[in-house]
């Protein structure tokens, strides 16, 4: 199952995420929660240790540019919107009381620039993560509506 809560900001949907992880978790499913948040709190939620450890993303620019053909922020970049992630999952989550997470992370400063590569690698990890029977993915995402004109939970149930 995939799950993305979305709403407006302050209504708890990082609490929503983290009580649906802990309870999936708790009931013997495998669940990985992905924070696409810019307030990036759902490791803190989750009790996380050492939570501003957690790398994100958006931070790797270098992996970002690998995987989508484009250095972050470059304006009017063309980007791979398929960039490869079958290894996303085993190699940037991290795990803590039966739950992985990926942290997204955000864009740093005003006049960064687009934010596409990221959400393009964002979306092709959500859609090309294939799922088994006991397998729950949870996505806290953003407040605002930018998600949904980036197609970025398409592939979510």
């Amino acid at each position: 199952m995939k799950l993305a809560v979305t709403g407006k900001g302050g209504v708890g949907k990082t609490t929503v995420c983290a009580l649906l992880a802990r309870a999936y978790a708790d009931a013997g499913n495998r669940v990985l929660a992905v924070d696409a948040d810019p307030n990036t709190t759902l490791a803190s939620c989750l009790a996380f240790p050492s939570p501003e450890n957690i790398p994100s993303l958006t931070e790797m620019s270098n992996l970002i540019e690998e995987r989508t053909g484009v250095k972050p922020g470059t304006p009017g970049a063309i980007f791979q919107l398929n960039p490869r992630v079958d290894d996303i999952v085993e190699r940037f989550s991290v795990t803590h009381n039966g739950i992985s997470l990926l942290r997204m992370g955000t864009v740093k400063s005003g006049g960064a620039g687009c934010y596409c590569p990221e959400n393009a690698f964002l979306k092709s990890l959500i859609t090309h993560l294939f799922l088994g029977e006991q397998d729950v993915l949870i996505m806290d995402m953003e407040a605002r509506v930018e998600h949904l004109g980036r197609g970025t939970v398409r592939s979510v149930d």
